[in-house]
C-alpha cells in the first residue's frame, strides 16, 4: 500500500486554514465562544499542524502498527472538522468559515484513505476503529473544553 496518500491530509488542512483565516475568529466567537483573537486561532491551527505533520511523518517514514493506526487517525480528524462545520451551517443557517474546504477537501479525502487502509487489510477493524477513536478525540475534546471554557456559550447550554 502505498503510504503517501496520507499526505493528502496536510495538504488538505493548508487549504482549509486558507479558507478559514479571513473570517474564522469573529464567527466562532459568536458561536463558540474560542477562539477569541487571531493569535488564538494561529495557536490552534500550529498545534493542529504539528499533530497532522508529526503523525503523517511516523506514519510513512516509520510504518508500523501503532504510527499506521495514529497516521490514519488524521484522516479522522479531518473528518470530525467537516463535521462541526457541515453541523454548525445547517444549525446556525450561516456559513461557517471553513465549510467549503472541509466538504469539499476533508470528506472525500478522509474517505478515500480510509477506504483505502480498509482495502488493502494493513490495519485491523479493531485498529482502524481505534484510528477513529483518536482521530474524533484529537478535534472533539479541545473544541468542548474551548466551548465549557468560553464565557458565552451560544450553542450548547452551560448550566
Amino acid at each position: 500500500m502505498d503510504l503517501t496518500i496520507l499526505w493528502l491530509v496536510p495538504i488538505a488542512y493548508f487549504i482549509h486554514i486558507l479558507e478559514e483565516t479571513p473570517r474564522f475568529v469573529p464567527w466562532a466567537k459568536r458561536y463558540l465562544s474560542a477562539p477569541s483573537t487571531f493569535p488564538q486561532f494561529v495557536l490552534g491551527n500550529v498545534i493542529f499542524m504539528v499533530y497532522v505533520l508529526a503523525f503523517v511523518s511516523l506514519a510513512v517514514f516509520y510504518p508500523s502498527e501503532w504510527t499506521l493506526i495514529l497516521g490514519l487517525s488524521t484522516a479522522a480528524w479531518i473528518f470530525s472538522n467537516f463535521l462541526i462545520h457541515a453541523s454548525l451551517t445547517l444549525y446556525t443557517g450561516e456559513y461557517s468559515p471553513g465549510v467549503v474546504t472541509a466538504s469539499a477537501l476533508y470528506a472525500p479525502v478522509a474517505v478515500y484513505i480510509y477506504a483505502t487502509f480498509i482495502q488493502s487489510g494493513i490495519l485491523s477493524q479493531s485498529e482502524i476503529v481505534l484510528s477513529i477513536i483518536i482521530g474524533f478525540a484529537v478535534m472533539y475534546v479541545p473544541t468542548l473544553i474551548q466551548v465549557w471554557r468560553g464565557k458565552k456559550n451560544h450553542l450548547f447550554d452551560a448550566n
